[in-house]
């Protein structure tokens, strides 16, 4: 009787075991699935599916990488395009992060290329989440093809601008950065409320005027190189002679209109000078006559689009704009000291010497005596 009542209690106890689960404890699970995801919007307004918090991620075309440099996430890289592995000072975050770069899987082309994913090499770093600057049609595609979460992002040529504050916030929710992502976006409302105290009191008739040339567009350009809505100008309140009717973004000016508004200052791109030089040598009297030349208000800017805008150079330039064309509101702040102070916050580096040791310097030149 004994052994029958055990005989009893052991299929009673292996029934128990292998019974289905219950209602509660699938529905446990299916939460604990469900955690473990989220759904987001993305700056194109795709809904994706990503982990609660990404751990490994790839960036693809340009500024995504950026961002990520920015939001200090570079420790969950784990492939990179080909051309993130040029180490390029004006490219500030591929400068910073060369040694780290260079030593990761190439996960496509990139650059001057075009954005053109390795999706088999993607698939075999296996990020978490891919961040890409592509348009919807081939986000959806590459989802599709590599079923790793793919998230759009977008660009802007306007140094303070909400798209770039969306951007951040977006990766920094994603990658699990949220202060930091706060902490860029109150810098940059901070420097934008700090020009605009500086230099809103400025009288019209007082305002200087200004040209920008040398400016790079689809390649280095010469004096004609300029740009209308120039964002440096924009900030700091000062009159862009460019800003002519009908005129957006980067162009070649006349040279005779430059030389008809004879602007208080004149600001080049350093990276460009030898090509000022060539234009200088080949008509030495058009810049003779040009006040600004003649009396030597003709200052430096650094070069900052290098794959998309390198925001930290575009704030520092709007320093050394502000720094010449207005001292007196300006008179407590050093521009070389300044860029130090913004990359060492963007990127945790200060970067003017490696900048100076390249020839990107903030300075006065003498058109006429270009090394």
């Amino acid at each position: 009787m004994a052994a029958l009542m055990a005989a009893g209690m052991l299929a009673v106890s292996l029934a128990a075991c292998s019974a289905p689960p219950t209602d509660e404890a699938h529905n446990g699970a299916a939460a604990q699935e469900q955690a473990a995801t989220r759904t987001v919007t993305d700056m194109v307004g795709r809904s994706v599916e990503v982990p609660a918090e990404a751990d490994k991620i790839i960036g693809i075309g340009s500024s995504s990488l950026r961002l990520i440099s920015y939001l200090d996430a570079v420790d969950k890289v784990v492939g990179v395009e080909q051309s993130e592995l040029e180490d390029n000072v004006t490219c500030s975050y591929r400068h910073v992060n060369h040694d780290t770069f260079k030593d990761l899987p190439v996960i496509g082309d990139g650059g001057s290329k075009g954005t053109t994913p390795n999706e088999e090499a993607i698939m075999q770093v296996a990020p978490d989440v891919i961040f890409a600057s592509i348009d919807k049609d081939a986000a959806d595609a590459l989802q599709e093809k590599t079923g790793i979460p793919v998230v759009c992002l977008t660009l802007s040529d306007i140094v303070f601008d909400q798209v770039f504050y969306d951007n951040v916030n977006l990766m920094g929710d994603i990658v699990g950065k949220r202060d930091r992502a706060e902490e860029i976006v109150a810098y940059m409302q901070d420097t934008q409320a700090d020009l605009e105290k500086r230099t809103a009191g400025i009288a019209d008739a007082d305002r200087i005027t200004a040209y920008a040339a040398g400016i790079s567009f689809r390649g280095g350009h010469g004096f004609a190189g300029t740009e209308a809505h120039f964002p440096p100008f924009e900030e700091t309140n000062v009159q862009n002679i460019a800003d002519v009717e009908g005129a957006n973004g980067a162009f070649d000016i006349d040279l005779e209109k430059v030389a008809a508004a004879q602007p208080d200052c004149i600001f080049v791109e350093g990276g460009n000078l030898p090509l000022i030089k060539e234009d200088y040598d080949a008509n030495p009297a058009y810049f003779a006559a040009l006040d600004a030349v003649q009396d030597k208000k003709t200052y430096t800017l650094i070069s900052y689009r290098f794959y998309a805008t390198n925001i930290e150079l575009a704030l520092a330039n709007c320093y050394q704009v502000g720094a010449v064309a207005y001292p007196e509101q300006f008179k407590d702040v050093d521009p070389t000291q300044k860029l130090d102070e913004i990359t060492e916050f963007f990127l945790g580096k200060k970067l003017s010497g490696d900048l100076s040791a390249e020839g990107y310097e903030f300075k006065q030149v003498d058109l006429a005596n270009i090394a």
